[in-house]
C-alpha cells in the first residue's frame, strides 16, 4: 500500500501579501480618480474665473479709458455730460459685454462696441460741433486705448493660475475639498501606486517562503497604520506647516504672503519701534507665572497627597473635593473666581475684613493682576498634580516605612528621608508637565479679565499674543513665529529642568 502523499505545507501570510497588492492598486486608482476629478472641476472653476475677470476688465477698464478719452476730446466744459452719458449706459453694457464674451467675440470687437455705444450716447447730449469732433478725434486714438485695455485684461487672466484659483475658492463651493486638495490626492495616488508596484515586484521575485517572510514584516504595520495616519495628519503636518508659515511674511488666511524671510520673527521679537512690544511683555509675564505657580502648586500637592495617602477617616470625601475641579468647566470656575475676587461683595475681601485687613481691588488694580492669576492657576493645577503625587506615594514600598518606624524614626524624618527621595521622579515629572502647561496659560487670562489681557493690558501672555495675532489681527505668519519662539523657550526650560533632576540625590 502506497503511503499517502504528504500534505502541502500551508504558507501563512500569502493571502495577506496578495491583499496588500490589490488594496494598494485599488487605493491608487481611487485617489487618482478623485484627484483628477477634483483637478478637472478646478480647471472649470479657473475657466469661469478667467471669463469673469475678462468681462470685468473689459467693462470697467474699457469704460474708464474710453470715458477719459472722451473727456479729453470734449473738454472740461462737457465733463458732466460725458459722465452722465457713461453712467446711463454702464449697466446695459455689462450685460452686452457678457453676451459678446459668451458668443466668442474678441476683445477688439467688444471694446469697439463699448466705444460706439458711449460716443453715440454722449453725442445725443452734446452740441453738433462737439459731437462731430468727438466722433473724428476719438476714432484716431481708440486703437491705443484698446491696446492698453487688452493688455490689462490679459495680465489679469494670466494671473489666474490654478494655484491662485485654489486660494480664491469659497469653502461653501460645491466639491471644495476635492478641488482644493486635488494635487495632494493625485500625489497620494502616486504613492500607493509605487507601493503596489514594489509589492508586485517582490511577489514575482520571491518564492512562497520569501512572500511569507515579507508578509510577517507587513503585519505589524497594518496595526500601526491608523496611528501613523492620525499622527501625520493631525500632529506632524500641522507642526511642519506652522514652521513653514513662520517664514512666510504677512501670511494671510487665503494663503497669500508677501515673501520669505525672518520678518515675522523680527516683528515678534522687536515689535514696532516706539510702541509696546506685547510679545516680550507676554514672555515676561508667562515666565513669572510659571515660576510662581509651578513650585507652589507642587509643594502644596505633595503635602495634600501625603495626608490623603494616610487613609484617614473620611479621606474619600476629601479626595472627591480635591478632584472636583478636574471635571468642572474652567469657564464656569473662572466666573466663580471672579465673584470671589470681586471688590464690593467678593468672598476674599470679606475674609480680609474679618481679619481687620484692607480690602483689595483684585481685578481692576494692575498691581494685583499677577497675584490673581497665580492664585487661580495654583488652584486649577492642584487636582492633576495631587493625582500624580498620590500615585507616586502609593507606589512606594511600605517596607521602607516599617523598617524606619522599627528604628524609631518620627514622621517628619520619614517624610524627609524616605518619602521625598523616593517621590523625586514623580516630582520631576510633575514639574515638567506643569511647566509646559503653565507656559501655555491662556484661559485663565480671558476668564478672569473678561476677555482682555488684564485691566490695563498688562497681563499679556505668549499664548494670548498668539491668539490676538490669529483671530483679531489675522496675522497668521506672525502668530506662527511667536508659537515657534514659545516652543523653543519651553524646550530650553524643560532641558534645564531635566539636567537639574539628574543631579538629584535619591538616597
Amino acid at each position: 500500500m502506497k503511503n499517502p502523499a504528504p500534505k502541502k505545507k500551508r504558507r501563512f501570510g500569502l493571502r495577506r501579501f496578495a491583499v496588500h497588492i490589490v488594496l494598494c492598486f485599488v487605493l491608487s486608482a481611487m485617489f487618482f480618480g478623485v484627484g483628477l476629478f477634483g483637478k478637472n472641476q478646478l480647471d472649470l472653476q479657473a475657466q469661469g474665473f478667467r471669463i469673469s475677470s475678462r468681462i470685468d476688465n473689459l467693462h470697467k477698464e474699457g469704460i474708464a479709458q474710453i470715458e477719459g478719452l472722451m473727456q479729453e476730446v470734449a473738454g472740461e466744459d462737457n465733463s458732466s455730460i460725458i459722465k452722465r452719458s457713461v453712467s446711463s449706459r454702464k449697466r446695459a453694457l455689462k450685460k452686452e459685454v457678457s453676451a459678446m464674451v459668451e458668443e466668442g467675440k474678441d476683445n477688439t470687437a467688444i471694446l469697439t462696441h463699448i466705444a460706439d455705444t458711449l460716443i453715440t450716447e454722449a453725442s445725443k447730449n452734446l452740441d453738433i460741433q462737439t459731437a462731430e469732433l468727438l466722433q473724428t478725434q476719438a476714432d484716431k486714438k481708440l486703437n491705443f486705448v484698446f491696446e492698453q485695455v487688452d493688455k490689462i485684461a490679459l495680465e489679469h487672466m494670466d494671473s489666474l493660475t490654478l494655484s491662485n484659483v485654489r486660494k480664491k475658492l469659497s469653502v461653501t463651493a460645491p466639491l471644495y475639498p476635492l478641488m482644493y486638495y486635488s494635487s495632494a490626492l493625485i500625489w497620494a495616488g502616486v504613492v500607493f501606486l509605487s507601493f503596489a508596484l514594489v509589492l508586485s515586484f517582490l511577489w514575482l521575485k520571491n518564492n512562497d517562503d520569501g512572500r511569507a517572510k515579507i508578509s510577517s514584516i507587513l503585519e505589524p504595520f497594518d496595526y500601526l497604520l491608523p496611528f501613523f495616519v492620525g499622527v501625520i495628519a493631525f500632529t506632524l503636518y500641522p507642526m511642519i506647516r506652522v514652521v513653514i508659515m513662520s517664514f512666510q511674511e504677512r501670511y494671510k488666511l487665503d494663503g497669500s504672503f508677501t515673501g520669505w524671510g525672518l520678518g515675522n520673527y523680527e516683528y515678534v521679537l522687536k515689535g514696532i519701534p516706539g510702541t509696546s512690544n506685547y510679545f516680550l511683555q507676554g514672555l515676561v509675564n508667562t515666565f513669572l507665572y510659571v515660576l510662581y505657580t509651578v513650585p507652589a502648586s507642587t509643594v502644596i500637592a505633595v503635602f495634600v497627597a501625603f495626608l490623603l495617602n494616610k487613609k484617614l477617616k473620611g479621606s474619600a470625601i476629601y479626595q472627591t473635593a480635591y478632584f472636583l475641579p478636574m471635571v468642572t468647566s474652567i469657564t464656569a470656575v473662572g466666573l466663580v473666581w471672579r465673584w470671589i475676587f470681586n471688590k464690593n461683595f467678593g468672598l476674599l475681601n470679606a475674609l480680609l475684613l474679618f481679619f481687620s485687613a484692607t480690602p483689595q481691588n483684585w481685578l481692576q488694580a494692575t498691581e494685583n493682576s499677577m497675584a490673581v492669576m497665580v492664585i487661580f492657576g495654583i488652584w486649577n493645577s492642584l487636582p492633576f498634580t495631587i493625582i500624580l503625587m498620590l500615585s507616586g506615594l502609593q507606589n512606594i514600598d511600605e517596607t521602607y516605612y516599617t523598617v524606619a518606624r522599627v528604628d524609631g524614626a518620627k514622621t517628619p524624618r520619614i517624610f524627609r528621608r524616605i518619602t521625598l527621595p523616593l517621590l523625586a521622579p514623580t516630582i520631576g515629572l510633575v514639574l515638567v508637565i506643569n511647566s509646559i502647561s503653565a507656559f501655555k496659560v491662556f484661559t485663565e487670562v480671558t476668564v478672569l479679565f473678561n476677555g482682555s489681557p488684564g485691566p490695563a493690558y498688562n497681563m499679556y501672555t505668549v499664548v494670548y499674543y498668539i491668539y490676538e495675532m490669529m483671530h483679531q489681527r489675522l496675522e497668521l505668519g506672525r502668530a506662527a513665529a511667536a508659537a515657534i519662539v514659545l516652543f523653543f523657550f519651553i524646550l530650553l526650560f524643560t532641558m534645564v529642568q531635566r539636567f537639574i533632576q539628574r543631579r538629584w540625590n535619591y538616597v
